[in-house]
């Protein structure tokens, strides 16, 4: 037994030939037949078909042996994308009498036929992305309906979900009858949103671009799925080109895609969206929440502070949902709860006057000092952790981006002192080595006496430069802590500090380079008569870049 069952793995067929007439009763635990346990066992499409064809002469019913889980030949041969071999066990099943009953070939109904969770051979290829053997599937028997599986997955929508345009296209272009649908209510375009697929998105919509308006149980578009992942721009894009009134689409709490993206931070999805379709800002969810109150329920400072720049999400900025919050109120409850937002709701004085109150008498200045009750702080806090649910359950969101929370457990004083000292430590070593110029000074007597010996090389050209960038900068940010002391203390001091360090960082972080590039340029001029060495130096200090990045 374990040897025949080697043996049909490696396909040899010598074993077999004498015991013809019990070839069916080979089976491993799961019953897979001889021919199974070939196909199975092949790492890639066998160059010739000779083994299946002279085991089928011999028992020609293993043709339509099943395993345990209902699979047959086929459906092994179509899951490891051996397309002569499906081509060889369709023409057995064509070469068999017609069932009189249905008037189907062998081969048709060999095709048609369903493992336990209603798969058919499509659904295998599809799932695996055989497009070699989708073609000849779909050409051989077009007139067929491929129906969903157990999983209300069709082999369109299978395709779609894994991200394969030519599975896609071979299902498009030779089947008569399409099914779109897919599980939860979704469509093939759904998945295509969800799998960031530019091609098969593509595809489809031009088949069937009316997909765009289809929503799922969760009353979810193609394009709140594209807004929800921030990778898939570009499928967002092809969205709005071919339907821009999909837009207008609000799911079971009556959020937009625009709603969907603002949450998530997705930027360019905003300004792609409100671009298409500006009157879209105008939709309020079932709160009352304009798209720049989900840019708060964010909590990140950033896609807020980008949110405002689109001209108009930055006019919605007083609007009021149904409690008369706007989103400077949310700004204000945030502040009390995460220090970032407490200096960033400081930027928007003007505005925050002009909002009025809120159903509870509050305006913003009052949130901001605190003047509210346990249970209206509260109620305004819950109602920005409750950003409702999707289709991936609760929707999560990004945490705030700004540099502030980072720096919650670590005191600024201690943040500038160690900005500080690095940058002082470069200003020393560049500052020093400018007066130990490489390759020494001219000894001799007269007018050059004392002037490098290396001037005119470009290396020592190029360590000159890049010494006295890094010596200035380093300088510049010393420079930048320096003035911190000169802040007067007012409730802005906390946003210009921070504002100090970030420059700070940035100079210094430019110096290092400076100075890196200093050393490389400054090694390579005294060693350029030993070549070897000077490059294998100048790699040494490139690893720098290496390890930053």
């Amino acid at each position: 037994m374990v040897g025949s069952l080697r043996a049909a793995a490696e396909g040899n067929i010598d074993p077999f030939e004498n015991y013809q007439t019990c070839l069916n009763q080979l089976m491993t635990p799961n019953q897979n037949s001889i021919l199974h346990v070939y196909l199975e066992s092949q790492s890639k499409e066998p160059e010739f078909t000779d083994f299946v064809d002279l085991i089928l002469e011999m028992r020609p019913e293993l043709l339509l042996q099943v395993n345990v889980e209902g699979e047959t030949p086929l459906h092994f041969a179509a899951r490891y994308g051996h397309a002569n071999v499906v081509k060889v066990l369709i023409d057995r099943g064509k070469a068999l009498p017609i069932d009189p009953e249905s008037g189907l070939t062998e081969a048709q109904k060999m095709m048609r036929m369903t493992n336990v969770e209603k798969d058919t051979v499509l659904h295998v290829a599809a799932r695996n992305s055989r497009s070699n053997v989708v073609e000849i599937l779909t050409k051989e028997d077009p007139e067929f309906s491929y129906s969903a599986n157990d999983y209300g997955e069709t082999p369109l929508y299978i395709a779609a979900s894994v991200g394969s345009p030519m599975v896609t296209e071979q299902i498009l272009i030779n089947c008569s009858s399409v099914d779109y649908g897919g599980p939860l209510g979704r469509t093939a375009l759904h998945a295509a949103a969800i799998a960031g697929d530019y091609e098969t998105t593509r595809k489809i919509l031009e088949k069937e671009r009316n997909l765009t308006k289809a929503t799922d149980q969760n009353g979810w578009s193609p394009l709140h799925y594209a807004a929800y992942f921030e990778r898939n721009y570009d499928v967002l894009k092809l969205l709005l080109e071919y339907d821009a009134s999909a837009a207008y689409i609000v799911d079971i709490d009556k959020r937009t895609a625009l709603h969907i993206a603002a949450l998530r931070g997705n930027e360019e999805a905003m300004k792609e969206i409100v671009s298409c379709c500006p009157a879209c800002c105008e939709i309020v969810d079932n709160r009352g929440w304009n798209a720049l109150h989900f840019a708060v329920a964010s909590k990140s400072t950033d896609v807020y502070g980008k949110a405002l720049k689109i001209p108009e999400l930055g006019r919605l900025e007083n609007k009021k949902d149904d409690k008369g919050n706007t989103p400077l109120h949310l700004i204000a409850a945030l502040g009390l709860k995460q220090e970032g937002w407490k200096s960033f709701g400081l930027l928007f004085y003007d505005e925050r006057m002009r909002c009025g109150l809120n159903k509870q008498s509050l305006s913003v200045e009052d949130i901001i000092q605190g003047n509210l009750g346990e249970i209206q702080q509260k109620e305004i806090l819950d109602s920005i952790e409750d950003v409702g649910s999707g289709p991936f359950g609760r929707i999560v969101v990004e945490e705030d981006k700004r540099v502030m929370p980072e720096y919650k457990d670590v005191s600024l004083d201690k943040i500038r002192e160690a900005h500080l000292v690095v940058a002082a430590l470069i200003a020393t070593v560049t500052f020093a080595a400018a007066f130990t110029l490489p390759g020494g000074y001219k000894n001799e007597q007269g007018p050059n006496q004392g002037t490098a010996i290396l001037t005119k090389k470009a290396a020592f050209i190029a360590f000159v430069i890049s010494d006295a960038i890094a010596m200035v900068l380093s300088l510049s940010a010393v420079f930048t802590h320096f003035c911190l002391a000169l802040l007067r203390a007012d409730d802005e001091t906390e946003v210009k500090i921070l504002k100090v360090i970030e420059l700070g960082a940035v100079l210094t972080e430019i110096a290092m380079v400076g100075m890196v590039m200093a050393f490389i340029t400054g090694t390579y001029a005294v060693l350029a008569t030993s070549f070897g060495l000077a490059i294998t130096t100048c790699f040494i200090g490139l690893s720098f870049f290496f390890f930053c990045f």
